[in-house]
C-alpha cells in the first residue's frame, strides 16, 4: 500500500497490543519532556486521577520546559564563545 506520509505509519502486526511506551519507542521519542507531554495528551482525562484540562496543561508545561531547556543549552553554547 502506498502512503504519502510513510513516517506516520509503523508496522505493529507482530504485536498483540501497543501502549504509550511502545508508541514512544516506535516513533523514536528520546526526550523525557516530550515523552511526558505525549503520554499526557494520549491519555488526557482517562487515567482517573486528573481531568482532561489538567493533563493537557501538564503537557503544555512539559513542552514549555523543553523549550526552556533548549534555550539553556543554546546559551551554554554561545555565551562562552562571546568571552563576556
Amino acid at each position: 500500500m502506498s502512503r504519502d506520509h510513510n513516517h506516520y505509519f509503523k508496522d505493529v502486526s507482530y504485536l498483540d497490543y501497543i501502549d504509550v511506551y511502545r508508541v514512544l519507542e516506535l516513533f523514536e521519542v528520546d526526550n523525557n519532556a516530550i515523552a511526558h507531554a505525549i503520554k499526557k495528551l494520549l491519555c488526557a482525562g482517562i487515567r482517573g486521577s486528573k481531568n482532561e484540562q489538567q493533563d493537557i496543561q501538564e503537557a503544555i508545561d512539559s513542552l514549555e520546559r523543553w523549550k526552556d531547556m533548549r534555550n539553556e543549552d543554546f546559551r551554554l553554547e554561545i555565551v562562552p564563545k562571546l568571552k563576556i
